[in-house]
């Protein structure tokens, strides 16, 4: 009798012990609808258990901000020879480029175009180039 009993026991922990098991959590994406299995912002919802949410003084509007990826153009040199400088104001040059030459447009600004994603930054004169695509920016 105390064997069945011992048995029963084991069985029942066993199954609570599995049913624990399986309630697993995963992050959200900030502004969408916390559903089964996710922990958002002052919501924790899991997998069969209800959701609790948390008082808040503050009414939670969540905006997803999306920034625009905007890839570089391609330019070459239309010039004999192009000198970069490290800011459009500046006298001070970091490359020279021979006609021909392709490089990537970041940005352009007053007749400048910057040709460097990262530091140093590079520029070079607007005029010095053209598009390879016949599209100006």
């Amino acid at each position: 009798m105390q064997i069945k009993v011992s048995c029963y026991a084991l069985i029942t922990i066993a199954a609570l012990s599995i049913t624990t098991l399986q309630s697993h959590a995963r992050n959200c994406i900030k502004g969408k609808p916390c559903g089964n299995g996710c922990i958002a912002k002052q919501k924790t919802c899991r997998i069969d258990n209800p959701a609790i949410v948390k008082p808040s003084s503050q009414t939670n509007r969540s905006v997803i901000r999306r920034t625009v990826l905007r890839l570089p153009k391609v330019y070459q040199i239309v010039t004999e020879e192009a000198y970069a400088r490290e800011a459009p104001d500046s006298a001070v040059s970091t490359g020279y480029y021979k006609q021909g030459q392709r490089v990537f447009v970041y940005k352009t600004s007053h007749g400048w175009a910057r040709i460097s994603n990262m530091q140093p930054e590079e520029w070079l004169e607007l005029d010095k180039l053209q598009p390879v695509d016949g599209k100006a920016d």
